[in-house]
């Protein structure tokens, strides 16, 4: 069995890479939306077929990229009922999910939020935001619970063998994995404690929202893909041609988002000056760094991946959209 771990610096999350090399399968546990073009293209280096995306919960940091994954390699993905309710496979306490001949036992570990899990596999553990190195997730949102997430830990996490291989979710200190009996131990906020302490730990922590909060925790109900619309608000997008999108683009300083894959934004067709290459797959993630307000003109080959991601940045609020409605393919016989 193959373990890798992965970071992403921008929201300190790990996703776990966990294949059966024999059978070249592989399941991935919580990507980030973002990441997902590196993801990819490991498993293509390691000759391995994605067929499981596993998150431990839905996230209120960063967007996942299981739908996206699942859009691209036809991967089940697997979350628990209580959590995104466009996973394919809902489980529960017990379960397990075969890669391969790899076999990932499902641990409900509610706490952090009510619908978390962790996932045992061959003397490792991969804990989401139940346990850290030396710390724990929060319990102050998402029907988060500080007495379930200390039975989560002591009652259950900490029942697993003390060589059993822990890891985590997100580290900001610097760790990178650590293992049950250190844990017990060493973890200032449980080793050593009494509920009632653990409580009052929890209770004092006083952390701020996370910078994603509300637009991560909706999208990542849909797996990524998408959030509600704004009822209150009938806002849509504009289609416009080729010169007209350029010239909208130019006047009002908006960002052109290419999101064709990299390969096409350097093909025969070329690209627009100025335009930022961000494949469908990770427009998401690209626009949590953005205002409401800010100008976008978003161009594809044809004027059809466009039109989509259109639609989904006026769902999650963006006001001022253009879709170039005939792409590349009509701004290159503009030039010619």
């Amino acid at each position: 069995m193959l373990v890798r771990q992965l970071f992403d610096q921008d929201t300190y999350t790990y996703t776990y890479l966990i294949a059966d090399e024999a059978l070249g399968v592989a399941a991935l546990i919580d990507p980030v939306l973002n990441q997902v073009e590196r993801d990819l293209k490991l498993l293509d280096e390691l000759g391995l077929k994605l067929t499981h995306v596993l998150d431990t919960h839905v996230h209120a940091d960063h967007v996942t990229g299981a739908g996206a994954l699942r859009e691209r390699t036809g991967a089940h993905v697997v979350a628990s009922p209580k959590g995104a309710e466009c996973a394919d496979t809902k489980a529960k306490e017990g379960d397990e999910v075969e890669v391969g001949a790899v076999r990932i036992k499902v641990l409900e570990t509610p706490g952090h939020t009510d619908d978390s899990l962790s996932y045992l596999v061959d003397g490792h553990v991969f804990t989401g935001d139940a346990l850290f190195v030396r710390g724990t997730g929060r319990t102050d949102f998402q029907n988060g619970d500080a007495a379930d997430l200390w039975n989560s830990i002591t009652q259950k996490l900490f029942s697993l063998p003390d060589s059993t291989v822990v890891w985590p979710g997100h580290d900001y200190r610097g760790h990178a994995s650590s293992t049950i009996g250190e844990e017990k131990k060493h973890n200032p906020r449980v080793a050593g404690r009494t509920k009632e302490q653990f409580l009052d730990i929890m209770a004092a922590l006083n952390l701020p929202r996370p910078k994603y909060l509300d637009v991560a925790v909706p999208a990542n109900r849909e797996c990524g893909l998408g959030i509600a619309l704004n009822e209150h608000e009938n806002i849509g997008f504009r289609e416009l041609p080729a010169q007209q999108a350029l010239v909208f683009a130019k006047e009002h300083n908006a960002m052109v988002f290419d999101v064709r894959e990299p390969h096409e934004f350097v093909g025969d067709l070329g690209h627009i000056k100025g335009a930022i290459n961000v494949p469908r797959g990770e427009v998401a993630q690209a626009a949590l760094e953005l205002s409401f307000d800010n100008p976008i003109v978003v161009v594809c080959r044809s004027g059809r991946r466009s039109r989509g991601v259109c639609e989904t940045l006026v769902k999650r609020g963006f006001r001022q959209v253009v879709n170039l409605s005939g792409g590349m393919l009509e701004v290159r016989h503009a030039q010619a």
